[in-house]
This record gives C-alpha cells, structure tokens and sequence, in this order.
C-alpha cells in the first residue's frame, strides 16, 4: 500500500475560502475514488494543512490526481498556495500525524 502525505501553506489568510473551496471538492471526489482511507488536518493558526491518502498502487494514485477538481485544484495552486510539498511511502495503513509531519522537517 501507498501513504501519500501532502503539505500546504496558504499565502494568507484571505485565501482560506478559496482553499476550502477546493478542499471540500477534493475530499468528496476522494470519497468515490480508489482510495482505502483518508484524513485531513490544519495547524493551530490554520495557515499549514495536511492530507493523507491510503492507495492500493500509484495508477489509482495518479488516476485521481490527475483529474477533476483536484488537477483545477493544482493548476490554481499558486493562487492560494506558497509551498506545496508531498511525500509518498510504502506502508499497510496511514500513520500518525506526528509521523507525518517529521518527513517534512528537513525540506
């Protein structure tokens, strides 16, 4: 199985509704998508999200993130975003969101 972990800081906190917009598109597409298990989580100041997706194979992976809202989603992601990172990792379930944010630190 795939962990996949992706890191986003928004510009601003006028590009909130812009953000949740798009992420509240993204998690019902992903609910009808080839993904096991997700989940979703902000910093204290709400300006850092995360989201991390469980996937059988990287076909499904790419099949959902290079389509619907979530390919709009990224090709406006200079719009809301200033820093996107993600992260994929072999592993049977997700992991902690402490485990999660450690594989960003030295980036």
């Amino acid at each position: 199985m795939i962990v996949s972990i992706t890191k986003i800081e928004l510009i601003s906190y006028s590009k909130f509704i812009a953000f949740f917009k798009f992420n509240g598109q993204i998690l019902n597409e992903l609910k009808q998508s080839k993904s096991k298990k997700h989940k979703i989580t902000g910093s204290w100041n709400l300006k850092v999200w995360y989201t991390m997706t469980l996937w059988v194979n990287e076909n499904d992976i790419n099949d959902f993130y290079r389509n619907g809202t979530h390919l709009e989603a990224m090709k406006q992601s200079k719009t809301f975003s200033s820093n996107i990172q993600s992260k994929r990792i072999q592993n049977d379930d997700l992991i902690s969101w402490k485990e999660a944010k450690k594989l960003f630190e030295n980036n």
